[in-house]
């Protein structure tokens, strides 16, 4: 006959794991037709996408979604691109009493946010990344998009996409760009240029602009943004000039 001491159970001890966190992505091994993967070199789109990770890109998929990842291409300077997280808003972009309009943002999946340490240089000042970008007309920023995010890889599947597009007739930019003329303009609109520990730094002018002069700014900020070597040539024409700190 069994005894009441034997049978009892014994106690045991509880096992404790650290779950991983959720992830929405489903993992990729092989690529669908039409797909390609981008390298992941930010954290702004953790946990579901981690730095060094490939995203995996619908190319055939640029209709925005409230919520959905897409990799955007941007149309100045380098032509960046970037995983953004696409959100949706009411909100009045034409002056009353116009109304509402279904706008679009892209913004950092992880928002905006301090930078854990203050980058070489800023001299210790707190700076923040996430900002978000818009708003866009559903047409118009359908056109920035080269796709949806619909999963990860750990490896680029061999259809890696860069992390630009590159300068547009990068030579004919450079040639276009006058560095005394960007500064000659914006001197004249108000604005204060100075070159401090190799930043370059523009000091807003505190008056409104004249619709000509915003005009005239707007121009040789064109010409800014398509010209690779348009920093370079801004602080050596600086320099000449005595615009330090």
């Amino acid at each position: 006959m069994n005894s009441s001491k034997n049978s009892t159970p014994k106690p045991c001890r509880a096992i404790r794991t650290v779950a991983e966190p959720f992830r929405a992505l489903t993992e990729f091994a092989t690529l669908p037709t039409a797909h390609m993967t981008f390298r992941i070199e930010e954290d702004g789109c953790e946990p579901h996408l981690k730095e060094g990770e490939y995203a995996v890109i619908d190319m055939t998929d640029r209709s925005v979604q409230n919520g959905e990842l897409f990799l955007i291409q941007y149309q100045s300077g380098n032509r960046a691109r970037r995983v953004v997280q696409v959100k949706s808003t009411m909100s009045q972009i034409t002056p009353p009493p116009s109304p509402k309009q279904l706008v679009w943002w892209c913004c950092s999946l992880r928002g905006f946010r301090p930078l854990h340490i203050p980058p070489p240089g800023s001299g210790g000042i707190p700076e923040y990344t996430g900002l978000s970008d818009g708003p866009y007309l559903a047409e118009g920023l359908e056109k920035k998009l080269l796709g949806r995010v619909v999963g990860y890889s750990t490896r680029s599947l061999s259809k890696a996409l860069s992390q630009a597009a590159g300068y547009e007739d990068e030579d004919i930019g450079n040639a276009q760009f006058d560095a005394g003329e960007y500064i000659d303009v914006l001197t004249r609109c108000g604005y204060r240029l100075v070159v401090e520990r190799d930043y370059y730094w523009e000091h807003l002018p505190d008056r409104a602009l004249t619709k000509e002069e915003d005009a005239a700014v707007t121009e040789v900020r064109w010409k800014y943004c398509r010209a690779s070597k348009a920093l370079q040539l801004l602080k050596a024409e600086c320099e000449r000039r005595g615009l330090v700190a």
